[in-house]
């Protein structure tokens, strides 16, 4: 998922001719720098955009994937990366990691992290397994031998045996995705509303995760919380 948002998204740099020309295949230099700090990891001085502070901070390819997959999120943050992934080219990488610092803050601050491992090693841990096939990819195994490790310690209750299967059922749904979406992409929304006639799947063009709050997002909610019409 992370993967195609970002080929998606980088690409369209080089369909611009002021972005092509100036920042080149954005894709193709996070992809050269994950190899880079494959080989080389190092640490990297940045000034915490809290407090000013210089500090130093570990860089390496697994933290450049999560600092291009949080960028992904919005698309305010997705606009920068052409420009910060030039900067960090050229030895400059203050820019991405302020960046990624200030939204892991925020999501730290938002995240109940208990509750996530709790939900994530219940329900779908026991279908991760390493794929060769994401070798070569930039998040590679770190994920989900992360979740791996951390799930098999964590304690979690049984599910039931049809906990996977399709759901189904009348209920108005309104189902809301991002175009670019590294984490839920479209596919998933089309897959959930093909068993409720009575749901909806809306695309948000050029967005990425957690689109409810976009443009006419609040009004179309609470139209339909109004009037339970998808």
């Amino acid at each position: 998922n992370l993967e195609d948002a970002l080929k998606t998204q980088l690409a369209r740099c080089q369909e611009d001719a002021e972005c092509g020309a100036k920042f080149g295949d954005p894709y193709a230099t996070l992809q050269q720098l994950a190899a880079d700090l494959r080989e080389r990891p190092r640490t990297a001085t940045m000034r915490n955009p809290r407090t000013f502070e210089s500090v130093e901070v570990p860089l390496n390819a697994g933290s450049l994937a999560v600092v291009a997959r949080m960028y992904m999120y919005s698309g305010e943050t997705t606009a920068l990366l052409p420009v910060t992934l030039q900067e960090a080219r050229e030895g400059r990488f203050d820019a991405l990691l302020a960046q990624a610092s200030m939204m892991s803050d925020d999501l730290g601050s938002q995240i109940a992290s208990g509750m996530h491992w709790s939900v994530l090693c219940a329900e779908d841990a026991a279908g991760f397994e390493p794929r060769p096939q994401d070798d070569g990819l930039l998040l590679g195994q770190d994920f989900i031998t992360m979740v791996i490790h951390w799930c098999g310690q964590w304690p979690k209750r049984p599910i039931p045996a049809d906990f996977h299967e399709p759901m189904s059922g009348d209920t108005p749904t309104l189902i809301l995705s991002g175009q670019f979406d590294p984490v839920t992409p479209p596919r998933y929304g089309d897959q959930v509303v093909k068993n409720l006639p009575k749901g909806r799947h809306l695309v948000v063009p050029g967005q990425g995760h957690s689109v409810m709050g976009r443009g006419c997002g609040p009004k179309l909610l609470t139209e339909f919380i109004k009037t339970a019409d998808a």
